[in-house]
């Protein structure tokens, strides 16, 4: 009999899901519920973080008869659905791991015989994976239908405790394991029933702001739209939130970034956007845990971060960070609500006020499949001075050779312009969308739709295009750092490392 010692050092394992697959997972685990046990062995992405352990789960592995004793109370895996779960490894590089049920009033607290089939299970697995990562969860109802769970992991002889749940579909659900240590729930004087956010609970109930207190969201961009974002996001007294940014203000941007000030404007050298940000935040509500970067969405300590986000708002006006968007919502199971505005004009005269909203998930569109990026304009975003130089020069001797000179460089591009009410306006829209999310409240409308403030009816235009079967965004959903080499972009080895701002 084996005793299993879970870390000690506060560093933790998050399982994320998507809702079609926890609803077929559900359906096979409780259909012998309440008297009797059911079990699977599942196929994961993972990361290794520094906070703990990302699980994402790509499928499961289903019994067919004989796999598990029928007549047992408990879950008994038989040597052929063993040997099977264990072959498959040689087919992928994802982890294996076990999920089953606990009968009705047992408690989801792994019993001795857990103990012992878990021990067995990761030095196996471990062994024939040539050290890959081994998960165990367990999850039971109550007489009332509500669910609970516990779970860990074990990943070169440390095993962590299942901290959270995050389930990724129409709406959002974070759940807590019922061995949470980690995360006290919010005290009463970090949700105000009455005052600041007496309207919300009017309206939505309850459970609303507390629903807000443990979310944490990311927002990638902390300028037109994303200030604006998070100004709703603090005065919606939000847990904590991960801004990025790797940019330092300019005085041109005073007219559309929230956070900015008048005394900013003489500061030398310019503020971190993200700073700027982090203090706009704790200025309207000191109770945020904010985690800001000067940093990028590419780096992989801003990444780390991002994966515990329930949600991102994608506020970056980047080809190569929208593209990077989109390969977390796939692989990691992150959901990002993408912000974009654009704005022409002809003799002073507006003739374009265009907004855009996309909801990239796991399954769905992605940029590439919106045809929403491209890989000149990421080559553009990416390179050096010296680089584009180089690839002009190269363009211009293929035209006069009688070549098409696109293939060596597109151009630059002209710049974005924007005026400040049109961010502002978008930005507090999304941030609206992604509480709707996390409440349960209210869908958005559309997976991905733009609108014109300047046309009647403000113009508006839904795209219902399918994704393409042949992009990797429907090939590797939920492989987490296994699809590493299927990314739309990585970090250019001469940009400057991310700095946390405190």
């Amino acid at each position: 009999m084996k005793t299993i010692l879970l870390q000690d050092d506060g560093r933790y394992a998050i399982w994320r899901i998507r809702s079609d697959e926890k609803q077929k997972l559900f359906r096979l685990l409780f259909r012998r519920y309440p008297e009797r046990e059911w079990g699977a062995f599942f196929r994961f992405g993972f990361r290794r973080t520094s906070w703990g352990f990302l699980i994402t789960q790509v499928d499961i592995l289903p019994p067919v008869a004989g796999d598990l004793d029928r007549q047992s109370p408990i879950v008994e895996f038989r040597p052929a659905y063993i040997q099977r779960a264990l072959s498959s490894l040689d087919a992928h590089p994802l982890g294996i791991g076990v999920v089953h049920s606990h009968p009705e009033g047992g408690g989801v607290s792994p019993s001795m015989t857990d103990d012992d089939m878990d021990s067995y299970f990761s030095e196996e697995f471990e062994r024939f994976s040539d050290g890959r990562p081994y998960a165990s969860f367990i999850l039971a109802k109550n007489e009332s239908g509500e669910l609970s769970f516990s779970g860990r992991v074990f990943d070169k002889g440390l095993w962590f405790e299942l901290k959270t749940m995050l389930t990724v579909g129409d709406s959002l659900v974070r759940e807590d394991s019922v061995r949470n240590f980690y995360q006290s729930p919010p005290s009463g004087e970090d949700i105000p029933n009455g005052g600041a956010l007496e309207r919300v609970t009017q309206l939505l109930g309850q459970k609303a702001p507390k629903q807000l207190r443990k979310a944490i969201v990311g927002v990638v961009g902390a300028s037109g739209t994303g200030t604006p974002a998070l100004n709703v996001l603090a005065r919606a007294n939000m847990g904590e939130v991960v801004l990025v940014d790797p940019g330092r203000v300019k005085d041109s941007n005073h007219q559309r970034n929230l956070a900015m000030k008048d005394s900013d404007l003489s500061v030398e050298p310019k503020p971190y956007k993200a700073a700027l940000a982090r203090r706009m935040i704790h200025e309207i509500n000191p109770r945020i845990i904010v985690r800001s970067f000067a940093g990028d969405v590419l780096d992989d300590i801003v990444l780390d971060e991002l994966v515990r986000c329930d949600l991102i708002l994608g506020c970056s006006d980047a080809n190569y960070a929208r593209a990077a968007l989109g390969d977390i919502a796939v692989q990691y199971l992150v959901p990002v609500i993408d912000l974009a505005v654009q704005m022409r004009a002809e003799d002073s005269v507006l003739n374009e006020q265009l907004s855009e909203i996309a909801y990239f998930t796991p399954g769905s569109p992605c940029p590439w499949c919106c045809n929403r990026v491209t890989a000149t304009a990421i080559r553009y975003e990416t390179s050096t001075e010296t680089e584009r130089e180089f690839m002009a020069r190269a363009a211009a001797d293929a035209e006069r050779s009688g070549v098409d000179g696109a293939q060596y460089w597109g151009g630059t591009p002209p710049p974005e312009l924007t005026v400040g009410y049109l961010t502002m306006m978008l930005g507090a829209m999304g941030a609206g969308y992604a509480q709707n999310l996390i409440l349960g409240a209210a869908k958005i409308p559309h997976r991905r739709f733009q609108f014109d403030v300047g046309i009647r009816s403000f113009g508006m235009v839904e795209d219902n295009r399918r994704p393409n079967l042949e992009c990797a965004c429907q090939k590797f959903i939920g492989w987490s750092d296994q699809a590493k080499a299927d990314r739309s972009v990585s970090k250019p080895q001469n940009w400057a490392k991310p700095l946390e701002l405190h």
